[in-house]
């Protein structure tokens, strides 16, 4: 292999790792919970809550769902309506723990 090749190679692999990194679609500040069990009320018109939240140094028990809130099926974007399924099953909810308001609901089948 020649000195050009190898070095083009030694430049090309930190600009790999790089664009591989994964691209959080939160904004921050954000909280992320693992519900074991969700629990999950959600309207058609896209507004919810979502109960048996525990974080440390929250003195609350839910979060509130909004139009803005969205949900990922094995990092697939889907209508936030099809997180009821989810109800009693396992999925992660991140929030803002300011507002109280749910970012994303994500969850792999």
């Amino acid at each position: 292999m020649s000195l050009y090749k190898v070095r083009m190679n030694y430049l090309l692999m930190p600009l790999m790792l790089v664009l591989s990194l994964t691209v959080f679609a939160e904004e921050a500040p954000f909280l992320v919970f693992e519900a074991f069990h969700l629990q999950i009320k959600l309207a058609k018109d896209g507004s919810g809550i979502v109960k048996g939240i525990e974080c440390q140094g929250c003195n609350y028990k839910f979060v509130k769902i909004t139009p803005d809130s969205k949900a990922a099926v094995n990092g697939v974007e889907v209508d936030i309506l099809e997180a009821r399924r989810r109800e009693g099953k396992m999925a992660m909810v991140s929030f803002d723990p300011r507002t109280r308001e749910v970012q994303y609901i994500r969850w792999s089948e």
